[in-house]
């Protein structure tokens, strides 16, 4: 968390705070309309006026929160004010100075903010800031709106200031009558009945002058200087004074400057002495100069238009309705936006509503009057989404929110706001049906993974957190309602012999995103079930819990019909072996001559007795390498490998197979593949390859040509060997990777080769967390190929 910087001129600022007498008030209801007219406006959940002391920012206005004050090193405000204009931060979660921060990890969770400087004396004393607990962005004309607000705020904070001190003056001017020669305001004499005038020297300095500079004195000296237009209006109070019919003479009146402008004056006076016939004798009075007043009242007024002319370009209405208990209803107060909403004017509404209630929809008015009814009773805020109809026979929907508050004649006066929201509530209707759709396909999903016995999942590997379907509750034997999965209790259900394998499937997930293995599970009853799991994980950059998905498929039946064959096969392989390598020697020292030099007839049927027997010898071979992964006792040693080398070392390795072929190898790579890593078994990778390229250099024609390429493809590395042979048959496709199938019985005897390879270089594959697959139009060739994930 980022707490706020102390700005430069901090003790001028707090000085300023200070002055404006605001901290440790009561609430004033001419800061609350204007939070609650600005919340009302831009919609968000709370509307604060903040003033930002020394080591806190308390509340002066507060809309949408209890809370009187906070503490400054947490506030978002002590950052507004170190700068001008709006201070925005449209999600606190991902903005590093406040993430961590406690008003947004707790009450009142901010995940928007919105401050503009409230200015005060020069210095920015605090904020008018919108608060959200949703994340969102002013669009260029909200921050317009919520700046002009907040400058009517600063010119009531001025206004106050000027009422406090008019407030002064008046008690001033009562208690200090007698010494108001020693004060700033100017003081006059006048003797009614011969003119005999005398001015004090502040008189003269309002309009620019000295004393000797206006003399002669006279009462012409007053009318010389005061403006034209005003001459009358003088005259008027001066008489209504003289005759009885007002107790003093009180004027705001023009007066030229020395300079030449105008400025203002408050003059006040009264009669203090009569003639002995009654008549007026001696007037005495003050002069003061009220400009800044008279601009202040004017830029008041202004900021006023302006905030009238920003509720006319709001695109909803704002408005007050009044409801009195006779049933009338009316709308005394409407921007022009009303047209918009309802198609009916300010004024057609301004004492009787009728007009805008007949455009409600038939099916929405008893709502609305109930909804009005409610808020009457209990004074409850006024909320409601309903329609109303157009002229063009369509409907568009509306949402209002106004506060309520009860009138000295028992009417109720609702001050409010209503906006167009029929874009929105389309999306909305839309996103219902979307819901709804896909239930349906929930649903879908949950019967076909009833149907195939296939479960999915979802983990956390970071927090250990777990959630399982219904299926896969299914397959473990486990009761959905009494059993809450997470890490410790998945390991719980796994058979303890296969605990280990499962753990460091997980840990190679880590390193290669892909989580593939079969395992056992114990059922409560105690039934040994197998199955297989199968997951990803999701993309790194959006997944900072290292969430997993996948699935979960019982394949007891299947592992059951397995094991009868891989022992079948195992049986045999054992049993074949031990005599084969006395018959491979015997025919290897008989072909060696030193025995007995064999006709050329003889040799011959020798050398084809050793290659048979050299070919049932990797067939022998193949067979135990899959019963050894079958049975899970194949060791793997997986390293972090750069292929660069292996790939090189393959076709140098197939160059004298290739040369007896007459077939060209070649090894293209992209140019980034040296910088990529895989984690794999450097040996079995080989095999894999070796493979590839004994199949490619068989089945291509002569003078052919074999390329083993590596290429980048997303998240992983595609190892690829492609011949020009005549391709693979439709109808074998289907089989390629089942062990002993091969295209046709001439093949074998043809190419040689065992039917198992293929088979072999899947399992080795899947065991190294890879995907193998091949590319192929009879009669153009075949393209095979594994994919392996790239480190991270």
């Amino acid at each position: 968390m980022q707490t706020p910087v102390l700005p430069h001129n901090e003790q001028e600022r707090l000085t300023a705070l200070q002055q404006t007498g605001l901290l440790d008030t009561q609430a004033e209801q001419r800061f609350d309309r204007l939070t609650h007219l600005a919340q009302l406006c831009l919609g968000t959940e709370i509307v604060l006026v903040s003033l930002v002391d020394a080591d806190r920012q308390w509340f002066k206005s507060k809309q949408g929160l209890d809370a009187c004050e906070t503490g400054r090193d947490i506030s978002f405000c002590g950052h507004t004010i170190l700068g001008e204009g709006v201070f925005e931060v449209p999600d606190a979660l991902l903005d590093n100075r406040f993430a961590d921060n406690p008003l947004v990890l707790n009450a009142p969770f901010i995940r928007f903010y919105a401050g503009v400087p409230l200015v005060s004396h020069g210095e920015n004393i605090g904020t008018l800031c919108f608060i959200d607990s949703k994340p969102r962005k002013f669009t260029d004309k909200e921050r317009q709106i919520a700046t002009e607000i907040g400058k009517t705020i600063e010119q009531e904070i001025q206004d106050r200031l000027q009422e406090q001190a008019q407030e002064e003056l008046a008690a001033r001017e009562q208690m200090y009558r007698s010494v108001l020669e020693g004060t700033r305001i100017g003081t006059w004499q006048w003797n009614v009945q011969n003119g005999d005038t005398v001015l004090n020297e502040r008189w003269a300095a309002i309009m620019g002058y000295t004393l000797a500079e206006l003399e002669p004195i006279s009462v012409d000296t007053w009318l010389n200087l005061l403006h034209p237009d005003d001459v009358a209006d003088s005259d008027t109070q001066l008489n209504a004074h003289l005759n009885g019919s007002k107790e003093f003479f009180d004027i705001k009146c023009r007066m030229k400057h020395k300079q030449g402008h105008y400025v203002w004056v408050h003059d006040r006076g009264k009669v203090v002495s009569y003639t002995d016939d009654g008549k007026p004798l001696m007037m005495y009075g003050t002069h003061a100069d009220i400009t800044e007043q008279k601009l202040n009242d004017l830029a008041l007024q202004q900021s006023r238009d302006q905030l009238y002319k920003l509720t006319q370009e709001l695109p909803g209405v704002v408005y007050q309705y009044q409801s009195w208990p006779d049933g009338r209803a009316a709308f005394p107060y409407a921007s022009t936006a009303i047209e918009d909403i309802y198609g009916v004017t300010p004024e057609e509404v301004r004492t009787d509503a009728t007009n805008a209630f007949e455009k409600i929809h038939p099916d929405d008015l008893g709502r609305l009057v109930e909804s009005i009814e409610r808020s009457i009773e209990d004074l409850s805020l006024w909320e409601l989404e309903y329609r109303v109809s157009s002229d063009n026979h369509t409907f568009k929907w509306l949402s209002g929110s106004a506060t309520p508050e009860r009138m000295a004649d028992g009417s109720t006066l609702w001050h409010g706001y209503i906006q167009d929201i029929t874009e929105t509530k389309k999306y909305y209707l839309k996103l219902e049906e979307l819901n709804q759709e896909l239930n349906v396909a929930q649903q879908s999903l949950d019967l076909a993974s009833e149907q195939a016995q296939i479960g999915y999942w979802h983990a956390s590997l970071k927090l250990g957190t777990l959630w399982w379907s219904p299926m896969v509750y299914q397959i473990f034997g486990l009761d959905e309602q009494d059993f809450i999965p997470n890490d410790r209790k998945f390991k719980s259900v796994i058979h303890p012999d296969d605990i280990a394998k499962v753990e460091q499937s997980q840990q190679q997930a880590l390193v290669t995103g892909i989580h593939n293995i079969i395992h056992r599970v114990i059922r409560p009853s105690g039934e040994v079930r197998w199955v297989h799991g199968l997951g990803q994980i999701v993309a790194e950059d959006k997944n900072p819990d290292l969430i997993m998905v996948g699935s979960l498929q019982d394949i007891t039946d299947r592992m059951k019909l397995q094991k009868v064959k891989d022992d079948f096969i195992s049986t045999v392989s054992h049993e074949l072996r031990t005599p084969l390598t006395s018959i491979n020697g015997a025919l290897n020292l008989l072909q060696s001559g030193k025995i007995i030099a064999l006709p050329e007839k003889a040799q011959k049927l020798m050398d084809i007795a050793s290659s048979n027997c050299m070919q049932l010898s990797r067939l022998i071979n193949d067979l135990l390498d899959i019963d050894k992964l079958a049975a899970g006792k194949m060791q793997f040693e997986m390293k972090k490998l750069n292929i660069v080398p292996l790939l090189q070392r393959a076709i140098d390795d197939h160059q004298p197979y290739a040369q007896q072929h007459n077939i060209t190898l070649e090894l293209q790579m992209d140019e980034h593949i040296n910088q990529s890593t895989l984690y794999v078994d450097e040996h079995r990778l080989l095999q894999i390859l070796t493979n590839f390229l004994s199949n490619a250099v068989k089945f291509s024609p002569k003078e052919g040509c074999v390329t083993l390429s590596a290429t980048l493809i997303d998240n992983e590395i595609e190892i690829a060997v492609q011949d020009q042979g005549s391709g693979i048959p439709d109808d074998f496709k289907s089989r390629i990777f089942e062990k002993f199938s091969q295209a046709d019985a001439s093949s074998s005897k043809a190419k040689g080769g065992t039917g198992l390879g293929l088979a072999l270089c899947k399992e080795l594959t899947a065991a190294m967390q890879g995907n193998i697959g091949y590319e192929s139009e009879f009669g153009s060739g075949a393209r095979f190929y594994v994919r392996l994930p790239i480190v991270k």
